[in-house]
């Protein structure tokens, strides 16, 4: 249990310079990394249970979940294992 704790955390911290792009602010979590995150998560055996969760995973720490569009939330859809926006 413990080298699945230190895969992840190695895994984390590899990706945390991947895929950042300009045109959203540093505080806000993109869905690539919300996405990245839960599939890690999920790796380390205990996925999270609402996506709130995922702002606790380390290289998410800090940032805030991004704004669904009207009408909509974000939730997170664990039979494709994946961040979504669903009707509110």
């Amino acid at each position: 249990m413990k080298n699945n704790w230190l895969f992840v955390l190695v895994l984390a911290l590899a990706i945390s310079g991947c895929g950042k792009k300009g045109g959203q602010p540093s505080g806000v979590a993109t869905m690539d990394e919300l996405n990245q995150a839960l599939s890690i998560m999920s790796m380390g055996g205990k996925p999270p249970v609402n996506v709130y969760d995922l702002t606790n995973f380390p290289t998410l720490q800090g940032k805030t979940l991004p704004k669904p569009p009207g009408g909509k939330k974000l939730v997170l859809d664990h039979s494709r294992n994946q961040v979504v926006f669903v009707d509110d």
